[in-house]
C-alpha cells in the first residue's frame, strides 16, 4: 500500500513538472543588441531619464527608483501614487509629468503636468508648489528623435471588444521608426508590453517595459513574469546600428 501510494505522488509530480509554462521558469536575457534590467517586484517601468552608465532614474508603477550600478542595486528616492509618463529638464531642474493625452491632429500624445521636481540629478524630490513657478510643461511622449530623419515611437494597439469601441483589448505595443517619411516596425527579442521610449547621448534606447506578455501569435495579454519586475531594455549601441 505504501507503495502505491508513492507511486501515485511521483506521477503526480511529474504531471505538475510537464504543465509548467515558460513564463514561470527562470530565464536568463541574451542578446547581441540589448541589455536587461530590472527593478524587482516593481511591476512596470515607465519615464527613464539619465543614462545606465552613470545615474539611472526610472519611474516605476508606485515610485520613483535610481541605479548607479547598472541596475544591480536601486534605491527608492520618492514614493507616488502614479507612474509618471515623462521627465523633462528645464535650466537646473528635472520636472516629472504626470499625464499624458492631449492628442494632436497627427495624432501625437503628450506627456504633461508636473508634479515633482529635483534640483539634484533626481537624488531628491520636492512638491512643485514648493518653489516651482508653473505646472504648465509638456513633451511628446514615448517619441525619441534620433536625428532630422528619423523619429522612433511608441505605437500603443488596441482591438475593440465585440465592435464595442469604449471597450478595448490591449494588445502588444510596438515601436514605429519613421525615416523620411516611411514607416516600419522595429523587431525586437523580447515580448514584454512597451510602455515608453527614451534615448541617452549616446543613442541608445531605453525601453520601458512591464512584466506582462503577450502571445505571439494574438498579442492578447497572456499572463505576468512570475517575478513580476519593472523591465528595462537598453540597446547596447547607438539604435542606429540596429535599425540598418
Amino acid at each position: 500500500m505504501k507503495l502505491f501510494k508513492l507511486m501515485v505522488l511521483l506521477a503526480v509530480l511529474s504531471s505538475c513538472s510537464k504543465d509548467k509554462t515558460p513564463v514561470d521558469e527562470v530565464t536568463t536575457f541574451s542578446n547581441p543588441n540589448w541589455m536587461r534590467i530590472e527593478i524587482a517586484k516593481e511591476q512596470e517601468a515607465h519615464a527613464v531619464y539619465g543614462n545606465v552608465d552613470d545615474t539611472l532614474t526610472v519611474s516605476t508603477l508606485h515610485a520613483i527608483y535610481q541605479t548607479t550600478d547598472k541596475g544591480k542595486t536601486w534605491v527608492n528616492k520618492k514614493m507616488s501614487n502614479q507612474p509618471f509618463y515623462g521627465f523633462i529638464v528645464k535650466q537646473d531642474s528635472i520636472f516629472t509629468l504626470g499625464y499624458k493625452s492631449m492628442k494632436n491632429q497627427s495624432g501625437q500624445i503628450y506627456a504633461s503636468f508636473s508634479q515633482y521636481f529635483s534640483l539634484d540629478n533626481g537624488t531628491s524630490w520636492k512638491s512643485l508648489y514648493q518653489g516651482a513657478t508653473s505646472l504648465n510643461r509638456i513633451k511628446e511622449y514615448a517619441t525619441v528623435h534620433l536625428n532630422n530623419q528619423i523619429t522612433i515611437k511608441l505605437k500603443e494597439n488596441l482591438e475593440p471588444i465585440d465592435g464595442n469601441l469604449n471597450a478595448n483589448y490591449v494588445l502588444k505595443n510596438t515601436i514605429q521608426i519613421i525615416r523620411n517619411g516611411n514607416s516600419k516596425i522595429l523587431t525586437l527579442p523580447f515580448d514584454n508590453q512597451i510602455t515608453n521610449l527614451t534615448l541617452d547621448e549616446k543613442g541608445r534606447l531605453y525601453v520601458s517595459a512591464t512584466s506582462a506578455i503577450h502571445d505571439k501569435i494574438t498579442g492578447k495579454y497572456l499572463n505576468y513574469e512570475k517575478s513580476q519586475p519593472a523591465i528595462i531594455y537598453i540597446s547596447k549601441q547607438n539604435i542606429s546600428a540596429i535599425i540598418d
